[in-house]
């Protein structure tokens, strides 16, 4: 699955992933001993596995680095929009 990652700790690799599903948010944590460096608008592969109530990326891929570089400034920016979506 496709997804925009709009948060990112640089320190510890991990990420919350927007999934085009526009279901529940995906957590990403961290990469391991990989190189992987995510940043809040790439664009990535995901395969998603649900841990009780939380989607957790078990593998993740990028695809387009700052494919949305202003996701985070545009989610912050719509509050009402968002709740009632």
């Amino acid at each position: 699955m496709l997804g925009v990652v709009i948060w990112s700790c640089q320190r510890t690799g991990r990420a919350i992933v927007w999934c085009s599903d526009h279901r529940d948010l995906a957590h990403y944590d961290g990469a391991g001993t990989s190189v992987l460096r995510i940043e809040v608008g790439d664009l990535v592969e995901v395969t998603l596995m649900r841990e009780k109530s939380v989607r957790r990326c078990v593998d993740m891929k990028l695809v387009e680095a700052a494919y949305m570089p202003e996701v985070a400034q545009n989610l912050r920016g719509r509050p009402a929009a968002i709740a009632a979506a």
